[in-house]
């Protein structure tokens, strides 16, 4: 499986930065202020015409809808076989509805999705090729409100439905603010050559985890400080993003950390043993006292933290058997 997905992240840039337009049009997980994260489950005996159906359709996505809107398509490895994942990146929420512009009057996006695709196999398109109610979104929304945190960072921060305060981090986003919430390469604080998003990384890891409702800041507070930890130590060969999920679960954030093999990904799970200021990290008392005490793992739900390992969609024959 690790040839498969060293090979699969060798051909990325040809695959997915192709299609997506000129670079200044290119929108991704650090520049992008709104993402929708779409999963569907192909079915296997239609594995082949479904990645050619996804490769079509996005290329043509992002062609129509340049400088408003980028669609990047993986598959998931290690992980369900034969599930694929759009990361739909807009600058905010309302640019949505140039998609529903397209779906409704553009002809040859209808001609993608109606067409028969199946001609051999008895017709069809899409809706034969992926499992039945197999569909899934998430939103998206970087994390924001959480880079400049001091000590007594509890006060105040119930005002907003997420439980973190936003006032502060204004002074950058008002100055340009086309974004819905301030972009996720904000969070770093690194020059954005030594950073790596959606578009331009052989794997993502997107890290799930569920917090406590009575721990949401200081989940957040810890959530923030490892990606800032994780970003110091190995700024250049990965990037980690947080978000936050909007109009979906409350209280479940998500990291995105953008890699380019799995060479990498052994550097970060070996920090905690060569980096002494990472190891420190988790022996933080995240929670205060006044709420019982105690380090960043009181913060989340149990068996709550979950990853999905994600490689771009590429020419050639499907990952796995």
């Amino acid at each position: 499986m690790t040839d498969t997905v060293s090979a699969a992240t060798g051909a990325f840039r040809a695959a997915q930065t192709g299609p997506a337009g000129a670079d200044g049009d290119l929108l991704h997980s650090g520049n992008a202020g709104f993402i929708i994260h779409r999963a569907g489950q192909l079915d296997h005996a239609y594995r082949t015409e479904g990645r050619a159906f996804a490769a079509d359709l996005v290329e043509h996505l992002n062609k129509v809808m340049a400088g408003t809107a980028t669609v990047l398509v993986h598959e998931e490895v290690l992980g369900a076989v034969d599930r694929l994942h759009w990361l739909i990146h807009m600058k905010k929420p309302d640019d949505y509805r140039r998609f529903l512009e397209i779906a409704d009057h553009d002809r040859s996006f209808k001609e993608i999705t109606e067409a028969d695709r199946l001609p051999q196999r008895q017709g069809g398109n899409w809706e034969r090729m992926f499992v039945e109610g197999s569909f899934r979104e998430r939103v998206y929304v970087p994390q924001h409100g959480l880079d400049d945190h001091d000590a007594d960072h509890d006060a105040g921060h119930d005002a907003g439905h997420d439980g973190h305060d936003d006032a502060h981090h204004d002074h950058d986003h008002d100055a340009d603010a086309t974004t819905f919430v301030p972009p996720a390469r904000h969070q770093t604080g690194l020059p954005d050559s030594r950073l790596r998003s959606s578009a331009d990384s052989g794997l993502t890891v997107i890290r799930t985890a569920q917090t406590f409702y009575r721990f949401r800041n200081e989940a957040r507070e810890f959530a923030f400080a490892w990606s800032s930890e994780a970003n110091r130590a190995l700024g250049g060969e990965l990037t980690v993003y947080l978000y936050e999920e909007t109009f979906g679960q409350q209280d479940r954030i998500h990291w995105m950390i953008h890699l380019d093999n799995l060479d990498v990904y052994r550097k970060l799970t070996e920090l905690s043993r060569t980096d002494a200021d990472y190891r420190a990290l988790f022996g933080r008392e995240f929670v205060p006292v006044h709420k019982g005490g105690g380090g960043w793992e009181q913060t989340f739900v149990p068996a709550s933290i979950h990853d999905t390992v994600l490689t771009p969609l590429h020419g050639g024959a499907p990952i796995g058997f």
